[in-house]
């Protein structure tokens, strides 16, 4: 099993340097809209002016992971939904692109409970979780009252756009290829990182890609995600060889992407 480091190395005085700028920061934005007297409506309608710079360039990346898949028919699947971001936007992409086609829906997979259960597989994560993001816990009835009032506002009100699938992930995918027998997959998006769910999600759900789709990690060959890097190139060894992997330049994350069946 190889052997990754918990990534870059910053020493406790760099690390609360950070944390205390981007403290700051949220103070700061959070006393000017309370003292402006902006409503939620205000704030959210005018996003742009409010997003951090280094929080732009994943939306962007789903913007052109979307591109690539918008001709194609199919549905997306996120792995780790947290609190939506992800999922929505997928689902507003295609409400904007395709919004006369209902049969493409996002599923979006979480227990909704963060990280737990890593394995020795996932090295050196387990620490790193805890000292650097937390556990990411979420709420998923939150999700999915946020998702009628998503659906409220689709182009056909009240027809669904997307879907959670709650459990975890090692149970849920195996259940859903079997029940979704002909649902097939334009986009499998991964933002999970251990490596249990994501050698299941490979199993169960890369069969149902079509050539040319997207298959995206938002964690391959970023320490310390062990688990998942063991994980795609374990599944794919027999396979030929792990995908020609790709990347944005402009962010971090998705870490990789590949298109199905391009050499």
């Amino acid at each position: 099993m190889s052997q990754h480091s918990s990534g870059p190395k910053l020493d406790t005085e760099t690390r609360a340097g950070y944390d205390r700028r981007d403290s700051d920061h949220w103070t700061k934005l959070e006393d000017l809209i309370s003292r402006s007297g902006l409503s939620l409506k205000d704030v959210l309608l005018d996003y742009a002016a409010f997003i951090r710079r280094r929080d732009l360039p994943r939306l962007l990346c789903r913007y052109e992971l979307f591109k690539k898949i918008e001709h194609l028919p199919g549905s997306i699947a996120e792995l780790g939904v947290f609190r939506g971001s992800g999922l929505f936007t997928w689902g507003n992409l295609l409400e904007t692109f395709c919004p006369g086609d209902r049969t493409r829906m996002v599923y979006g997979f979480d227990h909704f409970q963060g990280y737990k259960n890593l394995t020795k597989e996932d090295g050196s994560a387990a620490a790193w979780i805890d000292n650097t993001i937390g556990r990411m816990v979420s709420d998923g009835d939150f999700l999915k009252e946020l998702i009628d009032l998503h659906t409220a506002d689709n182009m056909l009100p009240g027809v669904e756009r997307c879907r959670i699938i709650d459990g975890d992930i090692t149970d849920t995918v195996s259940d859903f290829a079997a029940r979704n027998m002909g649902v097939r997959l334009s986009m499998l998006y991964f933002d999970i990182g251990p490596y249990e769910p994501t050698v299941a999600a490979l199993e169960h759900l890369y069969p149902l890609v079509l050539p040319g789709g997207i298959v995206a990690f938002n964690s391959y060959g970023m320490p310390p995600w062990q688990g998942e890097a063991d994980a795609i190139e374990s599944y794919f060894k027999p396979l030929g060889g792990v995908p020609r992997m790709q990347k944005f330049p402009f962010s971090a994350v998705p870490h990789a992407y590949f298109v199905k069946g391009e050499a």
